[in-house]
């Protein structure tokens, strides 16, 4: 699993550099954030469920690669790190964002979100996930943005627990993010 996260940064971080090469290539912007975070782990048992939310931080990096005048890919690598009463669980994410540029300050982000527990005890759940993210994003100048999204877990997170074997569980990540970030 570990591989692929390294698999899908290398190849962003090369097309990124590809498109800053090609001298007749679409404009390419990129840049770092941070902000707020907030993730919530639901797990469905039986026709209940239960949420319980922890918040901590996020630090990234993001490319916006235009596509054309209204649309823009943009890729991101996020660390998360979240905590309460004293134990922590940390995150990578990587989200891949449409951006369908509303106006040339507002801005509406949707795409598919992969996220990988980085914790050494997972407590038998799946380290990978894939969740769907959607958010908006104001551009406060050329270099500031300012964005707010959430996620939507869609993998099931529920692994080997053996005392669980033969239930039907379902246990997902949901993310809500806050920050701000900056263009080079």
């Amino acid at each position: 699993m570990k591989k692929l996260l390294l698999l899908a940064a290398v190849a962003v971080f090369t097309f990124s550099a590809n498109a800053q090469e090609d001298e007749k290539a679409k404009s390419s912007k990129f840049g770092a954030k941070a902000g707020f975070n907030s993730t919530s782990l639901r797990v469905s048992f039986d026709g209940t469920s239960a949420s319980e939310s922890v918040s901590g931080f996020y630090l990234g990096v993001f490319g916006e690669f235009e596509v054309s005048e209204k649309f823009d890919i943009q890729p991101e690598l996020q660390y998360v790190s979240v905590s309460e009463d004293g134990e922590n669980s940390d995150f990578l994410i990587v989200p891949i964002l449409a951006k369908f540029n509303v106006t040339e300050e507002f801005n509406i982000l949707a795409g598919p979100q992969f996220d990988y527990l980085l914790d050494d005890e997972d407590g038998g759940l799946n380290r990978l996930g894939l969740g769907l993210a959607a958010g908006i994003a104001y551009n406060i100048d050329d270099n500031f943005v300012v964005d707010a999204r959430y996620s939507l877990g869609l993998t099931n997170r529920t692994g080997d627990i053996d005392e669980f074997e033969g239930f039907d569980i379902k246990t997902t990540f949901n993310y809500i993010q806050v920050g701000l970030g900056y263009r080079f």
